[in-house]
This record gives C-alpha cells, sequence and structure tokens, in this order.
C-alpha cells in the first residue's frame, strides 16, 4: 500500500484542481530521451503528447535520477554530464512541471513511510508517486508497473506506454 501522504495546508501552488495531468518515472524519461532504448519509440509518443499539451509532471526525484542513469549507463550509452543537462532541461525545463515535496512533506512522508513499514527501493517509487499526487496526476507513466502498482495509489492510474 502507498504511504499516503498527509495532506496539509500547503498547496503546490501550480496544481490543478482536478486530476488531469500525467506524471512520468525515471524509466520513460530515460527511454524516451535515449534513442537507443527498447522502448523510445513508445515513451516518446506520450512524452511528446503530454508536453504538447502542458499536462506533464516530472516529480523532481525522476529527474534526479534520470540524470544519475545516464551518466553511469556503460559505454557506449553513458552520457556526459553536461549532455545529460542539456537534454534534461532542454526538453523539460520549460514544458514540464517539476514537483518536489517541501521540508515539511517529506518529515510527513518518511513518517508515513516508517508507520507503512515500506522500506527499501519501495521508498523511492513512493516518493515519485506522492509528488505525481501533489501535482493532481490522474496518470503516472512507467515501465515498471508491477513496482507501482504494489503501492496502490487510489486515485492514481499506473499505466505503462505503448499498451
Amino acid at each position: 500500500m502507498l504511504p499516503r501522504l498527509p495532506k496539509s495546508n500547503e498547496r503546490c501552488e501550480t496544481a490543478v484542481s482536478e486530476r488531469a495531468r500525467v506524471a512520468i518515472d525515471t524509466s520513460v524519461v530515460i527511454a524516451g530521451l535515449l534513442s537507443w532504448h527498447e522502448h523510445h519509440l513508445a515513451a516518446l509518443h506520450v512524452l511528446e503528447e503530454a508536453l504538447g499539451d502542458k499536462s506533464l509532471v516530472l516529480p523532481g526525484p525522476a529527474l534526479i535520477e534520470a540524470y544519475s542513469v545516464m551518466t553511469r549507463l556503460p559505454a557506449p550509452h553513458r552520457v556526459r554530464p553536461p549532455e545529460a543537462h542539456a537534454l534534461l532541461e532542454g526538453t523539460f525545463e520549460d514544458s514540464a512541471l517539476v514537483v518536489t515535496l517541501t521540508a515539511n512533506e517529506l518529515w510527513r512522508f518518511v513518517r508515513t513511510l516508517s508507520s507503512n513499514q515500506t522500506v527499501g527501493g519501495r521508498s523511492y517509487d513512493a516518493h515519485i508517486l506522492a509528488c505525481a499526487d501533489k501535482a493532481n496526476a490522474s496518470v503516472l507513466l512507467t515501465f515498471n508497473e508491477r513496482d507501482f502498482l504494489a503501492l496502490a495509489h487510489p486515485e492514481i492510474e499506473i499505466r505503462v506506454p505503448g499498451r
């Protein structure tokens, strides 16, 4: 079950009132930006669509993880840090809503992880979902469907691009 972030009086200043946004995880960022990736075309299609209608949510932790993954891939696929930065910034800076949790929200989130006995890598996935929830996303696109379905978020549909 997803460690639900308790709602506070703080609101994401750019959040929409209805769940109409599409969030993406790291797997979709990587596949969409790197043309050699086996899921490139499916990811590229959903990225272009969401970027075009200004509905894309990029959770902050997915942005950092995408940079990390791109810069540590094995040769010949590794992307140099300046190119990784330019690719991420050029694609998402002006077209996606990047959402992070505030310090208070992070402490509540960690408390919720603890009380729900959420451990290991599932904590990172839950963080991505918490950012998507903060932005009122109705869908999270991922190629790691099973990881996110295990968190059972009732208001965010988990969808695999191209399916």
